[in-house]
């Protein structure tokens, strides 16, 4: 497919997903001028909206987090997709067939791409050795602990779970007889390799298998939990992390979960818990794969609930487990809940120990999360002792200081001073202090990135002619102002200030050459490095009313020019060239008469 080709696809796509439907899908955009408004729901945004959004342009922009582009980008940096599935995405939902696989690099996303089907295909595979392995003579290990855990067949074939004997090769010999080599085994993560260069299987020390399924419905790794409990071997293991399986970017479950009618997940910290759950009629029961809950996974969570019951083991790990959780959940608008557990350290235990209908009934009187924070920070002091009380009122205004909701904050403040026989003004006060540091902290940090953008001392270049050259950039996506560029005489060597202005300038001059009368700001993201997609973004977004263009593109023209001039006249300086040093001076002369 010709590169004019894979163009034409995107641009069609980027056409028929408009960038204002798709980011309000993730927060509230409001107008204000040519432009729409809101919060990013890339970073932790919930007071001031940073996100700029340009219908006309079709890019988007975060003065906060630094993300931006075309609505490409965006869902890249929203579901965490590389490009290529982000254009998948997105040509699926507007029923655009998708052609062969091209890129910035043809050959480089081609191969990537081929890289990802292999390792689908074989976990595919392997997960098929590990469900029939269960069923015969060798996984009766396996199959003996499903049933002393009380896992019926029909979750064992709902989570496709499997088991993998004792052995240094037995899935290297099944799937050799398949065709996949060694190297193809050891990139999906399914073999280790020893000292010596040889390979043997991942699970070799015999454990229950639970495939991790993505929610497109792709095996993309195994976790093995193991069944004699060997004193030197960890009990769950997962395969490491590979071109389709990054930890932080899924949860166990979720493939099922996400079709609940729920409208909240529950959030587990073991496999088993999940198995357990969807056993016993909790089909919204999702994990986090026994790491530490991450703000992808919690962008992850919010596209399928809104609402979120954090059900973490009841012991000192998952209490810290089940704050972080909170606070990133929380940091990422998703309502959440924490379940509190007695009957059990873990869900597993609980559910065997009172019943699906108890836990139902627990669940729906979890605590609100910062009732739950204020509860088990209670619990660290003698409320009796009036120093104690001082201490944990502080503590808790510093808990507080964390919920956006105004309502909210009084309703716990008055509940807190009736407590503690302080009055709801000194909490409030207490907790108002600390949302003035901390919004001063988080105000300093901006100007400072703000100064650092201005100042960029790094390029050495000076303010005025790196803005004049953003603002002209910009402009030229008008065909009017680049005919007048053209007619002042700049080409894209003048873009001095910074590389990627310049690049961005050869780029617009070479589309203009080709025959275009003017220029997509989404197109041109589209054909920039990923990884400057933010920076054009922020270049792109500044415009000028249409009829003022020519006009507004004057003064950064005159500011580039002269820049120019000046760089000639050093050199001349520099080279005694003094036939070039009159020919300029003369040239400034006229210029000024």
């Amino acid at each position: 497919m010709a590169d004019s080709d894979f163009q034409a696809f995107l641009d069609e796509v980027m056409l028929k997903n408009d960038i204002v439907d798709i980011i309000s899908e993730y927060t509230v955009l409001k107008r204000s001028g040519s432009r729409m408004m809101g919060l990013c729901p890339l970073h932790n945004d919930r007071k001031s909206p940073s996100l700029t959004v340009s219908p006309e342009k079709q890019v988007f922009h975060c003065f906060g987090c630094g993300a931006g582009g075309s609505v490409i980008q965006f869902i890249e940096a929203a579901m965490n997709l590389d490009f290529m599935d982000s254009v998948r995405y997105l040509a699926d939902r507007a029923h655009i067939p998708v052609p062969e696989n091209r890129g910035e690099n043809v050959q480089l996303r081609k191969r990537r791409a081929e890289k990802k089907e292999l390792i689908y295909k074989i976990n595919a595979d392997a997960a098929r050795f590990y469900y029939d392995n269960l069923l015969k003579p060798e996984g009766r290990p396996g199959l003996d602990y499903l049933r002393n855990r009380q896992i019926s067949f029909s979750t064992i074939k709902k989570f496709g779970i499997g088991f993998a004997a004792e052995g240094w090769n037995n899935l290297i010999n099944f799937l050799s007889k398949k065709g996949y080599t060694e190297n193809d085994m050891f990139a999906a993560g399914l073999v280790k390799r020893r000292n010596n260069g040889s390979f043997y299987d991942a699970f070799y020390d015999g454990r229950v298998i639970f495939p991790i399924i993505d929610v497109r419905g792709n095996v993309i790794a195994f976790g093995g939990r193991i069944i004699n409990d060997k004193a030197d071997a960890p009990k769950y293991w997962n395969t490491p992390e590979t071109e389709v399986f990054k930890k932080k970017d899924n949860l166990f479950g979720l493939n099922l979960a996400k079709n609940s009618k729920s409208g909240r997940l529950l959030l587990m910290e073991g496999y088993m818990d999940v198995v357990s759950l969807h056993q016993n009629g909790f089909d919204n029961a999702a994990a986090s794969l026994g790491t530490a809950f991450t703000r992808e996974q919690a962008r992850l969570v919010k596209r399928y609930a809104g609402r979120v019951v954090l059900c973490y083991d009841s012991d000192e790990a998952g209490k810290k487990a089940t704050v972080r959780a909170g606070d990133i959940l929380a940091a990422e608008g998703v309502k959440v809940r924490v379940l509190s557990i007695t009957d059990g350290k873990d869900p597993d235990e609980a559910i065997k120990s009172s019943g699906a209908e108890m836990f139902a009934v627990t669940i729906e009187k979890a605590k609100p999360y910062i009732e739950y924070r204020i509860d088990e920070l209670r619990r660290r002091f003698d409320l009796d002792d009036i120093d104690d009380r001082v201490d944990f009122m502080n503590a808790a205004a510093e808990i507080l200081s964390t919920v956006g909701s105004a309502a909210q904050r009084e309703i716990y403040i008055n509940r807190i001073s009736e407590e503690l026989g302080i009055s709801s003004g000194s909490i409030a006060e207490a907790v108002n202090e600390i949302s003035r540091k901390r919004a001063g902290a988080e105000r300093r940090r901006q100007e400072n990135k703000i100064l650092r953008e201005i100042n960029r001392a790094e390029h050495g270049e000076e303010t005025a002619l790196y803005n004049a050259e953003k603002l002209l950039l910009s402009l030229m996506l008008d065909g009017q102002v680049f005919k007048e560029v053209l007619k002042r005489g700049v080409v894209p060597e003048d873009f001095t200030s910074d590389t990627l202005h310049k690049k961005l300038a050869a780029l617009i001059f070479e589309l203009y050459s080709a025959g275009a009368k003017t220029l997509d700001a989404a197109e041109i993201i589209g054909r920039c490095a990923p990884e400057d997609a933010g920076r054009i973004s922020d270049i792109l977004l500044k415009d000028a009313d249409a009829k003022e263009r020519l006009n507004v593109c004057r003064r950064p023209l005159e500011i580039i020019l002269t820049a120019k001039e000046n760089r000639e006249r050093q050199r001349a300086v520099e080279s005694g060239n003094q036939e070039e040093l009159s020919r300029l001076f003369e040239q400034k002369r006229n210029k000024k008469n």
